[in-house]
């Protein structure tokens, strides 16, 4: 966890990710989030929306609420060089980006499928 404001640790890349306003009210600095993008993709059965899980267990240093809920916030992430890559191609390519917090003490990294309506609906 961060020691101080703009403590980034070695090996760590500190990235600030412009969220909507309603995303940063139950964050907190210290929480575990994991990033799901919402993009289009070319699948078997031809384009469709899908969320991917892109990032897990990434650690929250710092969150800037905006005056209003509708406003923009920022949330900004310790991540390691490969993760702060991810974060940035999630930016510039999807549609939509949630941060989603963890519950306390839960560390664990599970494998996780493309997320559609098309395999839901089935």
């Amino acid at each position: 966890m961060p020691k101080a404001f703009g403590f980034v640790p070695p090996g760590y890349r500190s990235v600030s990710l412009p969220v909507s306003g309603h995303q940063t009210l139950f964050l907190e600095s210290g929480d575990r989030i994991d990033m799901l993008v919402t993009f289009e993709a070319v699948t078997g059965a031809g384009k469709e929306m899908v969320t991917a899980t892109i990032l897990q267990n990434v650690l929250v240093s710092r969150v800037i609420r905006p005056d209003t809920a509708t406003g923009g916030g920022v949330v900004q992430l310790l991540l390691n060089p490969n993760e702060a890559q991810y974060a940035a191609l999630s930016l510039a390519q999807g549609k939509t980006i949630n941060l989603v917090r963890r519950a306390p003490g839960d560390f664990e990294m599970r494998p996780m499928e493309l997320a559609s309506l098309r395999k839901l609906i089935k």
